[in-house]
């Protein structure tokens, strides 16, 4: 029998699951946090690059939704563009590539960040840093706070330094939807089928 409503559930959570691939297919974005409250009252600056590995297939790292107390004065390098309120894109081209901003430590600093990487051979880096005012040390951790390997064809693999800094992968909001709709699209077909 011809059944108008389960016809239209089914169709409903195919289109569900057709937004959740396209959402997939972007990419993924992580969270980062660093907790700067162990250098409360002085400055210095986050230091944010992108630096390519030898003959590095081109990559690209998007920065955006930053919080945190910048003092206002930045520097680009290489193949850097944008600002803290617009977003920073951070390309490999250059041998050195980065964003180095003054900051007022003794809050949380955060961000988003997305990758994007070509098919080749050899990798790149981004890596996060805290520098003290003097620009001669970095804080929290002898080198980096946080590394990242993107290498062609793989996850980017993160490797923190210091406690002071967290990642995580913040889910995407189209596959959320497409999770919600799609669990109570099949508890709509299952309240169906036992009233049959």
């Amino acid at each position: 029998m011809f059944n108008m409503k389960n016809l239209m559930t089914r169709a409903l959570l195919a289109l569900a699951l057709s937004f959740g691939t396209g959402a997939a297919m972007a990419g993924p974005t992580y969270h980062i946090t660093i907790d700067t409250a162990d250098y409360a009252g002085t400055q210095g600056y986050l230091d944010l690059s992108l630096v390519a590995l030898g003959d590095a297939a081109p990559a690209f790292a998007l920065l955006d939704n930053f919080t945190g107390n910048f003092a206002g004065s930045s520097v680009l390098e290489g193949s850097a563009s944008g600002d803290v309120s617009t977003g920073i894109l951070l390309g490999n081209r250059d041998l050195i590539n980065a964003f180095t901003a003054l900051v007022d430590f003794g809050g949380l600093f955060s961000f988003d960040i997305r990758f994007d990487l070509d098919d080749g051979k050899v990798g790149s880096t981004f890596s996060v840093a805290l520098i003290n005012d003097a620009f001669d040390g970095y804080l929290g951790s002898p080198g980096s706070l946080l590394d990242v390997a993107l290498l062609p064809g793989e996850a980017p693999a993160f490797v923190a330094n210091s406690s002071l800094v967290a990642a995580a992968e913040v889910p995407e909001p189209a596959t959320l939807a497409s999770l919600v709709l799609g669990l109570a699209l099949m508890g709509s077909m299952l309240r169906a089928r036992r009233k049959q």
